[in-house]
């Protein structure tokens, strides 16, 4: 099994990133293959536009999907995308590791799926790269109640379906760390720990 993690925190100090580098170990003591894109500290650039493609036709108008499926079949991507494409392309579990920010993803995080999972490439007809699994790793302000909770549940359900459901990928339940803010060191501590238990009976499970 071969797993890449794409870390979308702009803070190597804060929690979320810290759930970023148990993953890192985790993996490393089963014996897993990783590789990873840190987004904020690559200055991944989340706008799509004329600049992914190489030599797309002067004076057609820009459609996106039709520019990316122009620059699949014409070796045209940047390197900046080629290589994006081509970790995901090694890898059979993509870990997504992101704080919930407006019941989404942050915008960097947006682009790099704007970016990289292109049409003809992660979707659409003849798309070329094999579905994978993936599985998020979030966190968020925090929930006062159960039917707060289920209310994160439900978008981040959503955010699963908008994107990976859609390309047919298998989803693997999320890892949600709710209001870390208001925890305490050793509340904190038992969540890293937990989520090392989740990762280890999820891929586990995943490479069965």
């Amino acid at each position: 099994m071969h797993v890449h993690l794409v870390v979308a925190h702009p803070e190597k100090s804060s929690f979320n990133y810290a759930l970023h580098c148990v993953a890192i170990e985790t993996l490393s003591g089963m014996g897993i293959r990783y590789s990873e894109s840190n987004l904020y500290a690559e200055s991944f650039n989340p706008v799509a536009g004329h600049d992914d493609v190489i030599g797309f036709p002067d004076g057609e108008s820009f459609n996106l999907a039709k520019a990316q499926r122009f620059a699949l079949e014409n070796n045209a991507f940047i390197r900046q995308i080629k290589h994006e494409q081509n970790k995901l392309k090694e890898c059979d579990v993509l870990v997504l590791q992101f704080p919930l920010w407006w019941w989404s993803f942050p915008a960097i995080l947006k682009g790099w799926i704007d970016r990289v999972l292109t049409s003809g490439f992660a979707y659409g007809e003849g798309a070329t790269l094999k579905a994978k699994k993936v599985m998020y790793s979030i966190t968020t302000g925090g929930a006062k109640n159960q039917s707060e909770l289920d209310y994160y549940q439900a978008k981040i359900d959503g955010l699963y379906q908008d994107v990976f459901a859609f390309m047919g990928w298998e989803i693997i339940p999320p890892f949600i760390a709710h209001g870390v803010q208001q925890k305490s060191h050793q509340q904190r501590l038992d969540i890293l720990a937990s989520y090392t238990a989740h990762i280890q009976k999820k891929l586990t499970l995943a490479q069965s």
